[in-house]
């Protein structure tokens, strides 16, 4: 018996070649698919953190407690600053404020491969100032 025939010889380099392609976007998916998944978080918890500074900005001058809208509006890019972010704050009632922040990031893997460079994911959140002590249910 001899060895392999001519016939044989690179037969197994396309089915390698294909292998190689389909674990380098498996693993693209795995690592960029959670970097996208944490900046999703994080865009999320800072601005829920940032909306949470907005709230405590009350006005206690007036007879009902009110959000001083440029005192909050302050607290809150403070706050995004410091996580070095930017967003969008608005008051929206006389005890409610909402913040909006995005988190860019970049491909590492996937982003040669298709084309696409970078992500922006959003975070989105609403915080009321309340008085008081409430309680849930009866």
């Amino acid at each position: 018996m001899t060895g392999r025939g001519a016939a044989d010889s690179g037969v197994l380099s396309p089915f390698a070649a294909l292998c190689a392609v389909a674990l380098l976007l498996c693993t693209g998916l795995a690592v960029d698919g959670a970097a996208k998944l944490r900046a999703a978080g994080r865009a999320q918890q800072v601005a829920a953190e940032a909306a949470r500074a907005a709230a405590q900005a009350v006005d206690t001058r007036g007879p009902v407690l009110r959000i001083d809208p440029a005192a909050a509006a302050r607290a809150a890019r403070a706050y995004l600053h410091a996580a070095g972010l930017q967003g969008t704050v608005t008051v929206t009632a006389d005890r409610t404020v909402q913040v909006t922040t995005d988190v860019t990031g970049t491909y590492l893997i996937l982003g040669p491969l298709t084309g696409h460079t970078g992500y922006t994911v959003t975070g989105q959140a609403t915080a009321t100032a309340a008085v008081g002590v409430t309680r849930a249910g009866p």
